[in-house]
């Protein structure tokens, strides 16, 4: 099932569930205990075997000795369906999604982007007789399943501590241009990162924590002795003045022929983790996405816990390196980096149950009730009025007459 992947900071905004807890042997006696110590120091470490579906059911084919997985049984699997490249469409190049998250393969054979998120993969995609592509089998398994379904990963855990390395460290400068030095920025956002994070409730642990240079062995020593712990290394790059962006990688798989490495134990969630913190930083900070990527950095290779090393940018390009060096930029950096163990402490609590999302229960409507239409409106009368008693005119009379008589003359 397939849940919106947004929001919080980047792309593991998904419910959790199926954790393996360990198991608690609280009468155990101490020689037990010990016996158990040492037989799991020197046994190698598991690598996680794939989800269930991917083992029997997938039409796995072998392509120069790599396994490969048709690009159809991913689509069938996560329920995604074929989309249309925008713009001019490449040779290689296949899009799918299901409106709530998209896996865009290409151009280059090595890329991915989940979410717009560009991840670099272990083995280029192939391109069988029919026109479908061919994803690696260990590319599946170790980067699009941990980020498409962190619930899913056999050994997560609750996270507690963050052990966080400032790259080099004393007569260990790193890279050093005229816009910036590695270990100066790298400590600086390491003590403020610190900060933010105990303000949000975990205990925090530092390789060194004075500008001291401190051995490979001495900080995994230190890593590994901390409980239910994740790893966070920081660093600056280097390379042609044009180059640009944050990178975030991980411990690359198993190779042919190759012992498997304590820290492979961990790949899937390290690969949860790399890609919460790199959609966090492109997103929260602005910063240029130069992908989750895999190699073989020490001491990502002998840690037991996931752990990623982060490249916060190029202190060879001016306009970055410069930017890198400054307060403004360096609190978000730590706002950004803060955020995304957020979003993957949450995936990764086994306390978090993934609520099935149920098709709603939809009740038919009631009947309609027929409506007799109002008669139309009348216009109304105007009240009667009273009849008034009918009034006489006053009758005019006429004028008395004058007569006009002769007045008696006296001798007449």
């Amino acid at each position: 099932m397939m849940i919106r992947l947004a929001g919080w900071c980047g792309v593991l905004g998904l419910p959790v569930c199926l954790a393996l807890a360990p198991l608690a042997w609280a009468n155990a006696t101490d020689a037990a205990a010990k016996a158990a110590e040492a037989a799991a120091e020197s046994a190698p470490p598991v690598i996680p075997a794939a989800a269930a579906p991917m083992v029997g059911t997938w039409n796995v084919r072998e392509v120069d000795g790599v396994e490969y997985v048709p690009l159809e049984d991913l689509r069938s699997f996560y329920k995604l369906m074929p989309l249309q490249p925008k713009g001019r469409k490449v040779a290689g190049q296949r899009m799918v999604g299901n409106g709530e998250v998209e896996l865009h393969f290409g151009p280059a054979p090595r890329e991915l982007r989940i979410q717009e998120r560009l991840c670099m993969l272990t083995h280029p995609v192939q391109e069988d007789a029919t026109g479908d592509l061919l994803v690696s089998r260990i590319d599946v398994v170790q980067l699009i399943d941990p980020v498409l379904r962190p619930s899913y990963i056999a050994n997560r855990s609750a996270v507690r501590t963050v052990v966080i390395d400032p790259a080099h460290g004393g007569h260990d400068t790193g890279t050093v241009t005229p816009y910036a030095r590695e270990a100066d920025v790298a400590l600086a956002v390491a003590t403020r990162l610190g900060a933010e994070l105990r303000k949000r409730g975990y205990e925090v642990l530092f390789t060194q924590e004075q500008n001291q240079y401190q051995s490979p062995q001495a900080r995994v020593d230190k890593v590994n002795a901390a409980p239910a712990a994740i790893f966070v290394s920081l660093h600056l790059n280097h390379g042609r003045s044009d180059m640009k962006g944050v990178q975030t990688y991980t411990l690359a798989p198993v190779g042919r022929n190759e012992k498997p490495l304590p820290g492979h134990e961990f790949s899937q969630s390290s690969m949860a983790l790399a890609m919460a913190l790199q959609s966090s930083l492109v997103e929260k900070a602005g910063a240029e996405d130069g992908g989750c990527r895999r190699a073989h950095y020490s001491p990502l290779n002998s840690i037991r816990c996931p752990g990623v090393m982060v490249e916060l940018g190029y202190a060879t390009h001016p306009e970055e390196g410069t930017r890198l060096s400054t307060e403004e930029y360096q609190l978000k950096l730590v706002e950004a980096l803060a955020l995304g163990i957020d979003s993957f402490a949450r995936a990764m609590n086994p306390a978090t149950v993934m609520q099935v999302q149920k098709a709603p229960v939809v009740e038919p409507p009631p009947a309609p009730v027929k409506v007799e239409p109002a008669p139309p409106l009348k216009k109304a009368s105007p009240a009667p009025q009273k009849a008034r008693p009918r009034q006489r005119a006053p009758r005019r009379r006429a004028p008395a007459r004058r007569h006009n008589k002769p007045k008696n003359r006296r001798g007449r």
